[in-house]
């Protein structure tokens, strides 16, 4: 019987499998043509740069045949040895060499053609980039000796300061710095390498940190609200009823029940205020719409009302499949599952992120009910909050909440006194948008 543990086994490259899958190219058959290139042009060169970032600085090349029969030859990665080096940055030297690692591998460069399926390789020099500190000459050392005690400071606030100290420090070395200056805010001489460098680093850091349109957008979409448009013209642009209803649950909300009620004056009972004060208004009119966002409403305040206690604060948790199908039994099945799977996660819970984001789509769909001004009074009492709480729900979607003008207290009509309008909420939903800024927290 022959050892197991003796058999020799052949070698895998740098540990990994070998996929027995070839990679097909799209386009690319019988017909493939493939090139090797390896003339007396110059050769491409793979750079690694492990634990540092490439400087956007030249290399000087330097190349050395790895014998003598081919000292008179073109560079080539199988006969030469490539060197890179710059000194070109103002503290750091850095030298490119060839990996003792590769001495016995071969780099190669393959350029697909899908026009002509035509696979080019050419032979590469792989190199490795490494950088060390620049000696400090003694007439250099001197002057950092004499330096003044601002300057000390200076330089203990950019090695030991916090972030606003150096951003300080790094303002006033900026703003010191002028075209056609010596750094000594006297405006005389021409600018050395070093500050030269400085206001290089600098502007290659502002260029690639993000915009402020950029990060909150990304704010925006973390947060749990409906996308809002932020381009949008009017106020029906901002969350248009596709970005509150999907289009594949639309379908399914039942509303042609209701509108035969609402036009025949036969009542329709509801267990929530918010859809009883408005679907005969609505229900009689022809704005399909409207009354599909109220039902798919009246289905939220229905499906929060089922929900349980999750054990955590702010949490719930949507109950058995057969207890939820018995107090939703007036929705269709497909909708209800559809509307469990949208606003909870998939262990059937809601956290504190999901709660948030089931109010925010209620009150978004509110505004869209109402005309994007609403009264928060029936919403506040569906959902058993305080006026504070449902503001700031209505405050996340972009909105304005505050007590009613002199006319809106008149369209509520004689009914509504001054006392009892004082302590209701309007949201209004206004162009440009104005969302909360995120929270600092304190300085410690």
């Amino acid at each position: 019987m022959v050892d197991q543990e003796n058999k020799k086994r052949k070698r895998q490259s740098n540990g990994a499998a070998t996929a027995n899958k070839k990679v097909a190219f799209e386009g690319a058959g019988a017909n493939l043509k493939v090139t090797y290139t390896d003339d007396k042009a110059l050769h491409p060169i793979l750079l690694s740069t492990p634990g540092i970032t490439a400087p956007a600085i030249p290399f000087d090349s330097y190349a050395k045949a790895s014998s003598s029969k081919h000292t008179n030859a073109a560079p080539k990665p199988a006969t030469h040895n490539l060197l890179l080096h710059s000194s070109q940055h103002p503290r750091l030297d850095y030298t490119a060499t060839t990996s003792s690692l590769d001495q016995h591998q071969s780099h190669y460069i393959a350029v697909f053609d899908p026009a002509t399926n035509n696979l080019q390789i050419t032979p590469a020099h792989h190199l490795s980039l490494r950088s060390i500190p620049r000696k400090i000459s003694d007439d250099i050392r001197a002057k950092q000796k004499t330096r003044s005690f601002a300057q000390q400071r200076e330089q203990l606030g950019q090695e030991f300061g916090t972030k606003k100290a150096k951003k300080a420090i790094a303002s006033k070395t900026e703003n010191a710095i002028t075209k056609g200056g010596t750094g000594n805010g006297k405006g005389k001489g021409p600018q050395n390498d070093a500050q030269s460098a400085v206001l290089e680093s600098m502007a290659d850091s502002a260029a690639g940190a993000p915009k402020k349109e950029d990060v909150e957008r990304d704010l925006l979409a973390s947060k749990p609200i409906p996308k809002p448009n932020l381009s949008a013209e009017s106020v029906e642009e901002v969350y248009t009823f596709n970005t509150l209803l999907p289009p594949s649950d639309a379908r399914l909300v039942p509303v042609k029940e209701w509108q035969e009620k609402a036009r025949a004056d036969e009542e329709i009972k509801f267990s929530h205020r918010f859809p009883a004060h408005r679907v005969t208004a609505i229900g009689k009119g022809d704005d399909i719409l409207r009354l599909k966002a109220l039902s798919y409403l009246t289905l939220l305040l229905d499906f929060h009302d089922a929900l349980q206690s999750g054990g955590r604060a702010a949490s719930k948790k949507v109950p058995k499949k057969d207890i939820l199908d018995k107090k939703l039994a007036a929705w269709p099945d497909q909708l209800v599952d559809a509307v469990r799977r949208r606003f909870s996660n998939p262990a059937n819970e809601l956290p504190k992120w999901h709660m948030d984001n089931l109010y925010t789509h209620m009150c978004a769909l509110s505004l869209y009910v109402d005309g994007w001004t609403t009264n928060t009074t029936d919403l506040k009492e569906d959902l058993k909050m305080e006026n504070k709480v449902v503001a700031q729900y209505f405050n996340e979607l972009g909105c304005k909440a505050g007590a009613p003008t002199e006319r809106e207290r008149e369209r509520m009509g004689k009914g509504v006194g001054k006392a009892q309008a004082a302590a209701m909420r309007m949201a209004r939903l206004k162009l440009p948008l104005e969302f909360p800024k995120a929270r600092v927290g304190r300085k410690r």
